[in-house]
């Protein structure tokens, strides 16, 4: 795999996703960061938006760097980092193709029944419109007893 897209928000979920990619990527491949930030869908101004990217912006610009940082040391990988805005399955999806990947790599977080019913999750949505494969990474879970 020579290019690999991670989706990157600062969730546990996604770090389990770039500790994943610590342990397997190889040497020659080259790992992008994406983080994608949502902008109010129904804002009443201009400026309300300009200030929900700016928000964003600080808020990922910090993570992605830490999180690039991260995979560095662990594995000394060629890491580049994108920020960009929209519903983040879309956002993911279009990355990976516009950066030819050949794998995109997503971590989850436990939501409701409900939630993922109504809104379904970002991973089940990257997982059936990706033109690549597509690593799910999910918490570990001890079964009940």
């Amino acid at each position: 795999m020579r290019t690999i897209l991670v989706a990157y928000d600062g969730s546990p979920g996604a770090e389990l996703a770039l500790e994943r990619v610590a342990q397997f990527a190889e040497k020659e491949a080259k790992i992008h960061l994406l983080a994608v930030g949502r902008i109010p869908e129904y804002a009443e101004t201009v400026s309300e938006v300009d200030e929900a990217k700016e928000s964003a912006m600080r808020h990922y610009e910090k993570n992605l760097e830490m999180a690039k940082q991260k995979l560095q040391q662990a594995a000394a990988l060629d890491v580049t980092t994108h920020l960009d805005f929209g519903k983040p399955s879309e956002v993911i999806i279009r990355k990976a193709e516009e950066l030819v990947a050949d794998l995109i790599v997503v971590g989850t977080n436990p939501h409701s029944t409900f939630k993922r019913r109504v809104v379904g999750s970002t991973a089940d949505k990257i997982v059936d419109s990706a033109h690549c494969s597509v690593l799910v990474v999910r918490p570990r879970v001890v079964p009940a007893k």
